[in-house]
């Protein structure tokens, strides 16, 4: 059938596939069976491409050496540049071959934005994996309104389909640049049964919220993807939006691969039937604690094998299946001591997911000796700012210790997003050379 074709039967693809995923038990340790399969499935493809043939030949491997998630430890990690470099080239040569696949670019957050490619069949699974996602928590996809933040392009687009025309599938569009307030506006006109966005975008919706003084729809269920979540900002969540908060990992790259379920938002499951999440130290090799090396089991066409995302987690185990816990986005930002010790966000994570009088925080440094500490207060409670200060100073002083630092801070309305549209906890100006 062709890829035409293929394009404009997708929708029937999405419930095909959605009817098969939701056959799978992912708590069950049955799961791996259909993860070892389809692992050995993608290597035989992988093989065929020559990015990955080199791979392959530069640790003297062949596809029948792939068996199992331990396996694909043994196989060469993938960078962000490496899917840059092949993926844009391949799209200039063969412009012809692409024309009805799906071409999307990322944000480039990290600072690397990266073309991607995937055929509707594909496109269909990404879909579909989300759709089992959300009705882990309780949505029903067909009949309930889903309300999401997307690229400006395709929300431009914006045409209702026959189903949705319906009362089937509805999904309503809105521009990931919006403004909190924009999108504050559409809860309440819309009135979503499901919403999901980046923490970031949420936050600026409740944020709107708060100072507008404005009660938001609450959703039978809303997601905050893709950004960690302190206790402040999940507080904050709950209290304008309701109780029904679960979040779910991934990338554009990638696809949703993992999901908690409401009521508990710490324990990841992985979606093991759709990805592979091998946690790995520095060596690369198998830990419960370091960097995920992300594995897309069902894009066979331009392959994301043992793909370094530059996150990290932490291993939990239950009953012979593993959980995700700790899951830490942006392991590049780090405050760098000048004798080469290295702190990520959990320092100063610890030093305030305890005060409930703060809503949230970012962490600037500017040089070896000199942090920023951008705080937001709760406006509702009555805080003394310089007791709150001096705790946050003991704390830090304790895990960065015999060093000579100095803590600034900052209280501020709210916390402003950078220039890439997201909020990172750690901000190294002198990584980014502005120092």
């Amino acid at each position: 059938m062709s890829v035409y074709r293929d394009r404009k039967m997708e929708n029937l693809f999405v419930f095909k596939y959605l009817l098969e995923l939701k056959k799978h038990d992912l708590e069950k340790r049955e799961i791996y069976n259909i993860q070892n399969h389809k692992i050995e499935e993608l290597m035989k493809c992988a093989y065929h491409i020559p990015i990955y043939r080199k791979k392959f030949e530069a640790v003297g491997a062949v596809p029948e050496d792939f068996h199992c998630r331990e396996d694909l430890v043994k196989f060469p990690v993938l960078t962000k540049s490496e899917i840059k470099e092949w993926i844009t080239a391949e799209l200039k040569r063969n412009p012809e071959k692409y024309q009805n696949y799906h071409v999307y670019t990322t944000s480039g957050s990290t600072g690397t934005p990266l073309k991607l490619c995937a055929s509707p069949r594909e496109n269909a699974y990404f879909a579909a994996n989300w759709l089992r996602i959300a009705m882990e928590n309780g949505v029903n996809p067909l009949l309930d309104q889903t309300m999401a933040l997307k690229d400006p392009a395709i929300v431009a687009k914006g045409k209702d389909s026959i189903l949705q025309k319906l009362g089937i599938l509805r999904r309503h569009k809105v521009s990931f640049l919006a403004e909190g307030k924009v999108i504050a506006e559409e809860i309440n006109r819309v009135r979503p049964d499901f919403l999901y966005a980046h923490r970031t975008k949420l936050m600026q919706t409740v944020e709107y919220a708060r100072h507008k003084h404005i009660k938001l729809r609450h959703p039978k269920a809303y997601a905050s993807i893709s950004e960690t979540l302190t206790n402040q900002s999940i507080r904050f969540f709950r209290k304008y939006l309701g109780n029904r908060l679960f979040t779910s990992y991934g990338s554009m790259e990638t696809g949703a691969c993992t999901f908690t379920r409401i009521g508990n938002i710490r324990k990841h499951i992985v979606t093991n039937d759709t990805h592979v999440i091998n946690i790995v130290d520095e060596k690369n090799q198998l830990a419960n604690k370091g960097r995920m090396l992300i594995t897309n089991l069902f894009l066979h066409e331009f392959p994301i094998i043992n793909y370094d995302i530059e996150d990290g987690a932490e291993i939990i185990r239950k009953n012979g299946v593993e959980y995700l816990t700790n899951i830490q986005g942006r392991m590049n930002d780090w405050i760098t001591l000048e004798d080469g010790r290295k702190y990520d966000y959990h320092p100063f994570y610890a030093a305030t997911e305890n005060l409930e009088e703060l809503l949230s925080f970012r962490v600037i440094q500017n040089n070896y000796h000199e942090v920023e500490l951008e705080l937001v207060a709760d406006p509702a409670r009555e805080i003394n700012k310089e007791f709150l200060e001096k705790e946050i100073t003991e704390k830090l002083e304790k895990v960065i210790a015999d060093y000579d630092m100095k803590y600034h801070f900052i209280w501020k309305s709210e916390i402003e997003a950078d220039s890439t549209g997201k909020l990172r906890f750690i901000v190294n100006r002198m990584k980014e050379g502005s120092s």
